[in-house]
């Protein structure tokens, strides 16, 4: 309100929400990696015929390979995360237009 000696707070209030909004998107998809983690390392050793194991929590390979493939191996199974994380966020966007 003009000539009001208390400032108004709801710009900063809304500014605080959105920051929070961010804040659990991004805690959401870390979640959802978490969750997909261990497909995705299967699905790239099955894509470049790797035998695997479990000798603990994450799946292992029986051999471990070299250098360039544990790279492409990686990047596979980020990229598979990474395909997931812009599927979830473009929905979570359509849903939040149509709100």
């Amino acid at each position: 309100m003009p000539g009001s000696p208390i400032p108004d707070v709801r710009p900063l209030l809304r500014g605080v929400a959105l920051v929070l909004l961010v804040l659990l998107a991004v805690l959401m998809l870390l979640a959802v990696d978490g969750l997909l983690l261990i497909p995705a390392l299967l699905l790239s050793y099955d894509l470049w015929g790797i035998a695997w194991q479990w000798h603990g929590f994450l799946p292992d390979p029986v051999q471990p390979p070299g250098p360039w493939t544990s790279l492409s191996l990686g990047l596979v199974a980020s990229l598979l995360l990474a395909l997931v994380d812009g599927i979830v966020l473009g929905l979570w966007a359509r849903l939040r237009r149509s709100t």
